[in-house]
């Protein structure tokens, strides 16, 4: 027999449809199936009388037979034909019982299941045949003690959506609180593309971006333990964290330093996190990766050529504490256009249908691809690898784009709508000074900086003032007292080996200290702000070093800062040995 117009002869499998009514047939409860089987919504069909759902086909005889029987406390079951709210019909196995509640009757209950075919087919012949139907005939099956249980089971599925509904809710109040930690930094930078594939509904893998107030870009990749929403939450403490330091302008070793204490104190020990954490320096081509057990970022120029990976050299975060962890960066200087693309473990370790994993195939994608088309073909490769199937973990995936000219066309000079430093009814002056103990654990540049800006409106010049206290700082600090020599630079692998020295000498340091002055000046009639630092070391040849530095800048792979600041101030003295420098900078 063909459907008639404008009937549904089936309804979802697997559906169970539940209403319950008060004693006088109205309905007191639906449940969300019926709603959507019924196209009604639940503030239509509470208060309505059940017989409204009831199709104008069903012969009257049954209906009145249904509801005597149950008004007898006798149970009833037989194949019914609803009506949806646009008219459309739906077939439904129904069995009817009375609902009891502190051992009384105070209404009825209909558990509906989708109706079979030949169900459907019977009930058609039957409702034909007469509207005078036995009780027979109708009643297919021997209740018995069924009616009890039938209570059970309602009162079981009814709970079951309610905890359902429940879940639901807390889940995507959990998918909106990691959404808004994902994006509570902006817009995407525009050289980082990135791609996270959950193997649930959250992804236990972040991919984080930002700018430090210096220009250069820090990228973090996170992959908590575990999966699900249990593994997202692993990671939330990282943003807040993250965002922040990168914004004062901390380095990328203290921001690790500050991730691995936030998981250590807020996590149980077998939650840590393996991360990478990324800085790009275009200015002067630096690339520093901190990689705490994740697979080894892979630096590929335009010819597809592999320049350098990072091996993960550290655990993960929030298993050591603070006294055992180290923040020690590896740094590269890149001399030519490439791509950095850093991962988590789910992409080498996604397995084809015959168990093969991806990480044999994962640096032929990236040398046999073309440069614009790296990343798409990198994540096709993927793709056919898995034939189709989902990988068993999160899949993150990032690229960042590193192009020599963008460092060339980037200026830290005054743009023209940058405000004029304004005139103050009140001097203000800035005084620190950091001793060897201090000046082992403080960041200068971003403390500095944060003082000025809770007495100085310096927003719009934050960058390059920024930049001017770094460079102040650091020829102090490294050249100052630590003596170090750049030049080392020059050699094979020489920003690590100056990198270790560094650290080595910082962490011998005595009986030394760094000042700091910074106040509100005029300089040839413009307001503008003085910073002056002195440093207790032995000073250096600057005369010589200044000529050096501006006729050789971009030929050597240091003497790069005191160019940098002729450029951006008015005005820089050195004074006695080299050790006490003085920085004019306006903007009107």
């Amino acid at each position: 027999m063909l459907p008639e117009a404008g009937v549904k002869r089936s309804s979802p499998g697997g559906a169970v449809f539940i209403s319950r009514t008060n004693l006088n047939g109205i309905m007191t409860y639906c449940n969300t199936a019926l709603c959507a089987v019924s196209g009604y919504n639940e503030s239509e069909l509470l208060g309505a009388p059940r017989d409204s759902l009831c199709h104008p086909d069903v012969p009257a005889t049954i209906v009145a037979d249904g509801w005597q029987r149950l008004r007898s406390g006798k149970p009833w079951r037989g194949v019914f034909k609803n009506r949806c709210k646009n008219g459309d019909a739906y077939w439904v196995d129904a069995s009817l019982t009375s609902w009891i509640e502190n051992g009384e009757k105070t209404g009825y209950v209909s558990l509906q299941y989708p109706a079979t075919e030949a169900q459907i087919s019977a009930a058609e012949k039957l409702y034909r045949a007469t509207d005078q139907v036995s009780e027979k005939k109708l009643a297919k099956l021997s209740f018995g003690d069924v009616s009890e249980l039938q209570q059970r089971l309602v009162e079981k599925i009814i709970a079951l959506e309610h905890y359902h509904d429940s879940n639901e809710e807390e889940l995507q109040a959990g998918s909106d609180i990691i959404m808004r930690v994902n994006s509570m930094n902006g817009l995407p930078d525009p050289v980082v593309r990135q791609l996270i594939r959950p193997v649930a509904r959250y992804s236990g893998d972040i991919i984080l971006q930002a700018r430090t107030p210096a220009d250069v870009l820090h990228v973090l990749l996170a992959d908590a333990v575990g999966h699900g929403l249990t593994a997202a939450m692993n990671i939330l403490p990282l943003s807040q964290a993250f965002y922040a330091m990168s914004k004062k302008g901390f380095d990328i070793s203290r921001i690790a330093e500050e991730l691995n204490e936030n998981i250590h104190k807020s996590m149980p020990a077998d939650r840590f996190v393996a991360a990478v954490l990324i800085s790009v320096d275009l200015r002067s081509r630096v690339i520093e990766v901190w990689n705490g057990g994740n697979p080894a970022p892979v630096l590929v120029n335009s010819d597809g050529d592999i320049l350098h990976q990072w091996q993960s050299r550290n655990l993960p975060l929030g298993i050591l504490g603070q006294q055992d962890f180290s923040g020690e960066t590896e740094v590269f200087v890149c001399d030519e256009d490439c791509q950095l693309f850093l991962f988590s473990d789910g992409l080498p370790e996604a397995a084809s249908p015959d168990g093969v994993p991806f990480g044999e195939r994962l640096i032929d994608a990236l040398q046999r691809s073309s440069v614009d088309r790296r990343f798409d073909e990198l994540m096709s490769a993927l793709g056919s690898h898995l034939c189709g199937e989902a990988a068993h973990d999160d899949v993150s995936v990032a690229m960042i784009k590193i192009s020599l000219a963008d460092a060339l066309s980037t200026e830290f000079s005054c743009p023209v709508n940058f405000q004029p430093l304004t005139r103050t009814t009140d001097n203000w002056r800035v005084t620190v000074s950091l001793s060897a103990k201090e000046l082992k654990y403080v960041e200068a540049t971003p403390l500095l900086m944060q003082i000025i800006r809770t007495i100085y409106p310096v927003d719009e010049h934050h960058s390059i003032l920024f930049l001017i206290l770094s460079e102040l700082f650091t020829n102090a600090l490294e050249h100052g007292l630590l003596q170090l020599d750049s030049s080392i630079k020059d050699e094979f692998d020489g920003f690590n080996k100056y990198s270790r020295l560094r650290e080595q000498r910082l962490h011998a340091l005595d009986n030394a200290k760094i000042e700091f002055l910074v106040e509100r000046a005029v300089y040839e009639e413009k307001y503008g702000i003085k910073i002056q630092v002195v440093d207790s070391g032995g000073g250096f040849d600057y005369p010589a070093f200044r000529v050096d530095a501006i006729n050789q800048i971009g030929q050597k792979k240091h003497g790069r800062g005191i160019a940098l600041l002729t450029d951006l101030t008015a005005k820089l003295e050195f004074a006695g040995a080299g050790n006490d420098v003085t920085a004019y900078y306006v903007c009107s």
